[in-house]
């Protein structure tokens, strides 16, 4: 298989995506960390397909590392071009002949992506075919069960070179960091956070809220006292339930900030635990009052 044809669900157009495409589309957005082109399949499939699926998730990956040292080349050769051109005087400073993606002193970043399902020899094959290529960091990917998460990532990073970042595609739940974390993963990417902000949900160190009940009409505090988000700083737990009764746009706004600052200000406490060599007892201290 060459690449994947999809059918869009906003209009029924069919669209072809190549690891190609799907390279050059990453690069033409400027974004920080691209991904190479992968299959993830559900851990319903037989080892057959997984077997089938991985070694293609390898060929896309080969290929999306091809592409991407191409296209950061030209991207190289054009942004050289361009100052050189500048520094003659041939092009004015702020022309658009001087815009590129990237600066000076900034390319994307590549990761390849570990698949095989459950399967600890086909993951453990993937990462080690993928550690001999020069990736500059590892996504981990897959349909994850809660049981087979974190005895999955330990797999895989058994394997994995320890010098380069390891990704957990999707995880964002704070339970899940902990564990994610513990076992070697250093970032971390999920919907999670924005989409029950949009029900109403809010994290607290508590657990989660839903501002939405009845309590929440006249609790004119903020979501979390100390909290340094500006929905915290800047509204009360009274006007955000009233925006989300009243149905207006700014409640999901509202909600998704204090979620991301709340998840975002986890994982800085847990970065700081590490260095001052007090992981488990910060983990033990916030899980015993964060209700699973």
């Amino acid at each position: 298989m060459i690449g994947v044809s999809f059918k869009s669900h906003l209009d029924g157009s069919v669209h072809y995506i190549t690891p190609e495409k799907s390279i050059q589309i990453q690069h033409n957005l400027g974004v920080d960390i691209i991904f190479a082109f992968d299959e993830c399949t559900s851990p319903a499939e037989n080892l057959k397909y997984q077997e089938e699926a991985l070694e293609r998730t390898h060929r896309w990956a080969e290929r999306s590392l091809e592409e991407h040292k191409r296209l950061s080349a030209e991207e190289k050769a054009f942004l050289a071009g361009s100052l050189s051109s500048r520094a003659r005087g041939a092009l004015p400073l702020g022309s658009s002949a001087c815009e590129t993606p990237h600066n000076e002193t900034f390319s994307s970043a590549l990761f390849g992506i570990v698949q095989g399902g459950r399967d600890e020899n086909l993951r453990k094959r993937s990462a080690k075919f993928l550690s001999d290529l020069d990736f500059d960091g590892y996504g981990i990917g897959g349909s994850f069960a809660k049981e087979d998460m974190f005895s999955t990532v330990k797999w895989v990073n058994e394997v994995l070179p320890e010098d380069k970042p390891r990704h957990l595609l999707g995880i964002g739940e704070p339970e899940d960091l902990f564990g994610a974390i513990e076992n070697g993963c250093d970032l971390f990417d999920c919907v999670v956070p924005t989409r029950i902000a949009r029900n109403g949900q809010l994290y607290t160190r508590q657990g989660k809220i839903n501002i939405t009940n009845a309590k929440y009409k006249k609790d004119f505090n903020p979501l979390e006292e100390d909290c340094g988000c500006y929905t915290c700083k800047s509204y009360t737990c009274a006007y955000i339930s009233h925006l989300f009764r009243g149905k207006e746009m700014l409640a999901a706004t509202l909600a998704s900030i204090h979620n991301l600052y709340f998840i975002v200000n986890l994982v800085k406490k847990i970065r700081q635990s590490i260095l001052d060599g007090k992981f488990f007892e910060f983990k033990e201290e916030f899980l015993k009052k964060y209700p699973n």
